[in-house]
């Protein structure tokens, strides 16, 4: 059985190939054909709103602090627990130096930070909130006092204001 001709005298098979041909083509160099829209579009998700990269920013770096800081004197925070735990029944704590050498020989260094991934998570959100607060709070207090003093810096006053307000807010 023959098949059905187009008008040009071509076949409708081949004609279906050569319409699949040009679809797949096209399909192919689309992007291509998008590439200003594709620029376009491209500088509109590099644009970032400064407050938001600088609110990340401050929010990672007093996270950072705030978890650093804990990792640094877990191994006292530890120790308080103990020692608040044992109370006066038992000497193997008391003292820092006998407290922390008695967790050293019964746990080894992973006593020393036991508990301290739990006081991380507590620590870190709320490190990060207190210094993105005191960020602004300096930025607002400066701005504040540069309304009559236009050459004002900051002093340890303002910073000190600054830092108490942060601690307040968070």
């Amino acid at each position: 059985m023959a098949s059905p001709s187009t008008p040009s005298g071509a076949s409708f098979t081949s004609a279906m190939v050569g319409a699949r041909q040009t679809a797949a083509a096209n399909a192919v160099a689309a992007p291509y054909n998008c590439a200003p829209f594709a620029a376009s579009a491209a500088s509109e998700t590099k644009k970032v709103n400064p407050s938001v990269l600088s609110i990340c920013k401050s929010l990672f770096a007093g996270g950072v602090a705030g978890g650093l800081s804990r990792t640094a004197v877990a191994p006292l925070e530890r120790l308080k627990i103990l020692q608040q735990v044992a109370g006066s029944t038992t000497t193997a704590y008391n003292g820092v130096y006998s407290g922390l050498a008695t967790i050293w020989r019964t746990e080894s260094m992973r006593g020393m930070f036991k508990g301290n991934g739990a006081n991380c998570i507590r620590i870190v959100p709320n490190s990060a909130c207190k210094f993105l607060a005191y960020e602004y709070l300096e930025g607002g207090v400066l701005t504040y006092v540069r309304k009559s003093d236009p050459t004002a810096e900051l002093g340890p006053l303002m910073r000190l204001t600054a830092g108490g307000g942060g601690g307040l807010l968070a």
